[in-house]
């Protein structure tokens, strides 16, 4: 399936690392994406106009590991060896409103937002050390729990960590270095169960609705994990692509399609029903760093989720596929 990107996000100086739509304002549609890079810059995009309308540098030059976009306005990010800021985007140069310094955790785990049932709002932050990952209750500014795996040794660095909501129940998935993956109870600080993928992970994503996960490792196996009512984390298949390392992986809103970013600059597209893939898409020249879809239609790119594939060559394609 040969399709081209709709159109290509052009202004970042180093590799794009992070990429995110922003939640518009009530009742629009989205118009606005941001991304973090390499050396440690913010952009955010109008998608009217394709420009480049904010602009500015986080604290220090390292990468920017993720980016999320909690409310109109407010932007979350992670800059690696850095910091966890909530950015206010109502001034021309954005502030910090919040801020969590993670500087001891030397990997490239993501942190990770949620909100309970109960309104409260809730981070998982890499560390303490190597292996660790932190819950913090945002709004008290309080660190509820660490969870450390019981046995250090055979586990490695934390890769990745994840709120996943399984039948009521807020639950943390942690993946190692080992090729452990891990589901806490971080309320009891205990692993309430755990598979063993036996390949560094690098990537991982959830869907609540659906109850599946993926997993993109070092090699040419994507791993597709599901959770049970009862809480128990298990892989339901892997799949083989043709060229090893899956930097980046996300699911589409509506559950029915997942994506992974290759250290071979493509992106993948698969039926998360039959797990088949459906499409290879070419544009990049070199690893597709991170991905995201939007929450709605995009403004003047038609009807349909839009996809975003940011890379190391450092630009952002947009794409309008299998939206029927």
């Amino acid at each position: 399936l040969w399709v081209d990107p709709v159109f290509v996000l052009r202004g970042a100086t180093s590799p794009v690392t992070a990429v995110s739509f922003l939640l518009p304002p009530e009742g629009d549609k989205v118009y606005k994406i941001a991304a973090g890079t390499q050396d440690g810059r913010l952009l955010i995009w109008n998608l009217k106009t394709k420009c480049v309308v904010q602009e500015w540098s986080a604290n220090c030059s390292s990468s920017i590991q993720w980016i999320y976009s909690e409310a109109a306005q407010q932007l979350w990010t992670h800059q690696r060896h850095g910091y966890v800021q909530l950015w206010d985007l109502t001034f021309p140069s954005p502030e910090v409103k919040v801020q969590f310094d993670i500087s001891d955790y030397l990997g490239f785990s993501q942190s990770h937002f949620t909100i309970l049932d109960n309104g409260s709002r809730l981070l998982a932050i890499p560390g303490p050390g190597q292996e660790g990952v932190s819950v913090w209750d945002v709004d008290s500014n309080y660190k509820i729990c660490s969870l450390l795996p019981p046995h250090t040794t055979n586990r490695g660095s934390l890769m990745q960590a994840r709120y996943v909501k399984v039948a009521r129940k807020v639950a943390l998935v942690v993946a190692y270095e080992s090729g452990h993956i891990s589901l806490w109870n971080w309320n009891e600080k205990n692993i309430m169960s755990e598979v063993d993928v036996n390949e560094s992970p690098i990537c991982l994503t959830y869907d609540d609705e659906s109850r599946m996960g993926i997993i993109g490792t070092t090699s040419e196996k994507v791993y597709i994990f599901n959770i049970s009512s009862n809480l128990i984390i298990s892989v339901v298949k892997h799949l083989f692509i043709t060229n090893g390392g899956v930097s980046s992986c996300v699911v589409r809103l509506d559950g029915k399609i997942f994506v992974t970013g290759g250290w071979d600059s493509r992106v993948r597209i698969f039926s998360a029903k039959r797990y088949k893939p459906l499409a290879v898409l070419q544009y990049h020249k070199k690893t597709v760093e991170c991905l995201a879809y939007s929450t709605s239609d995009v403004e003047h790119f038609g009807c349909g989720l839009l996809l975003a594939a940011g890379s190391s060559d450092n630009s952002i394609s947009l794409w309008n596929i299998f939206n029927s």
